[in-house]
């Protein structure tokens, strides 16, 4: 009995692992990426490729657990320090009126600011819109991915 167990959960963890590993095509990713920019339309008709780009290297950051200066966003989009300033505050809710990023003080050194995601200014549904787009092409690949993931 335990071996039969045994053998149909490493069965399992096969079937896991080349889910895991299967390469992902372009027209999935191409699908929720479009997704994604359709609802950004929809809740920020008005924001520009460069908003979107610097929110999104912000949010990335942030939840790798390593937000960003405005120095380390010039260094990683490599654009501009003036253009990536005029961008950032342009998002947010004091600058322009998108309102999703926030200056927070940095802990050690007053000089410095992390930019961060500001959550009452972020709307759930662009992931929302990314998972539907992502499931609706993949299936069960995404849940199971998520699973594994976490």
């Amino acid at each position: 009995m335990a071996a039969r167990a045994k053998k149909k959960a490493k069965t399992k963890k096969k079937k896991l692992d080349a889910e895991i590993n299967r390469e992902f095509d372009a027209e999935g990713v191409r699908r929720a990426m479009l997704a994604a920019l359709e609802c950004i339309y929809e809740n920020y008709p008005h924001i520009t490729l460069a908003q979107y780009l610097v929110a999104l290297e912000i949010l990335v950051a942030e939840m790798d657990g390593k937000p960003h200066t405005l120095v380390s966003l010039v260094k990683k989009l490599n654009m501009p320090f003036s253009t990536a300033s005029r961008v950032v505050w342009s998002l947010t809710r004091e600058g322009g009126n998108v309102g999703i990023v926030k200056y927070e003080p940095h802990p050690t050194d007053r000089r410095m600011k992390y930019l961060v995601i500001d959550p009452e200014g972020l709307t759930s549904d662009v992931p929302r819109a990314l998972n539907r787009a992502m499931i609706d092409y993949y299936g069960d690949s995404v849940h199971k991915l998520k699973r594994a993931v976490h």
